[in-house]
């Protein structure tokens, strides 16, 4: 939350990211609109965290 005023002010003009679409819906109490931004948002910070962990079990295990 704290990037989100710095996101909205410097965002080029007629681009919205996942971010301002989950905060512009979550703010009219759109939430069942949101759901689905927000999934994506959690599954891309998901992707690297599970590669990470994959890669490292490998090394760690030979």
């Amino acid at each position: 939350m704290k990037e989100m005023p710095a996101t909205l002010l410097l965002r080029p003009f007629g681009l919205n990211t996942l971010a301002i679409d989950v905060w512009e819906r979550t703010s009219e109490a759109m939430w069942q609109e949101a759901a689905v931004p927000a999934l994506a948002i959690v599954v891309a910070g998901l992707v690297p965290v599970l590669l990470t962990l994959r890669l490292s079990g490998r090394r760690g295990g030979s």
